[in-house]
């Protein structure tokens, strides 16, 4: 298998920054481009991740939608330079590992959906993901975002736990 292109998608979480180094370490021995995806961050965020963003927080209310219901979630500028944090710290954890070809972005929308869509614009060879992320037990029930992206990716994928 040849291997020019890894993406990795990055939520801050532990299992994420496992699959950064991982994703480094082959990007630096493959000669390979490492793409690092960022899809903004929504609902209730951790204090580690919340505190990323010096910007002020003002919670939009949350919203019933159907049966179930939206938690609040931090206004779009705040999600954005969270983004841009977490994108900063992966790009230096990368470097460190010998990548030396990295390009970042950040898009809004649903996790596997973008994951997958960006996976095809880089026209990734492989994925490298966390096998947990921030979702918690709601991740559980509704299916992970990183089962979603194993059995839909055309590309080869790596779970990191």
């Amino acid at each position: 298998m040849e291997v020019k292109n890894i993406l990795v998608p990055i939520d801050g979480s532990k299992h994420s920054d496992k699959a950064v180094k991982l994703a480094a370490d082959l990007a630096a021995k493959y000669g390979a481009k490492l793409h690092l995806l960022q899809v903004l961050l929504h609902g209730r965020l951790p204090d580690d991740i919340r505190k990323l963003s010096d910007k002020p927080s003002k919670p939009e209310p949350g919203m019933a939608v159907g049966a179930g219901y939206v938690e609040p979630s931090e206004p779009p500028e705040v999600l954005e330079d969270i983004a841009d944090k977490l994108l900063e710290k992966a790009e230096e954890s990368a470097k460190a590992e010998g990548a030396t070809e990295i390009e970042k972005a950040k898009t809004g929308g649903i996790a596997a959906e973008e994951i997958l869509e960006n996976a095809d614009k880089a026209n990734a060879d492989l994925i490298v993901m966390g096998s947990r992320g921030l979702g918690g037990l709601k991740g559980l029930l509704a299916g992970s975002v990183s089962y979603k992206v194993q059995n839909l990716a055309k590309c080869s994928v790596i779970t990191v736990k």
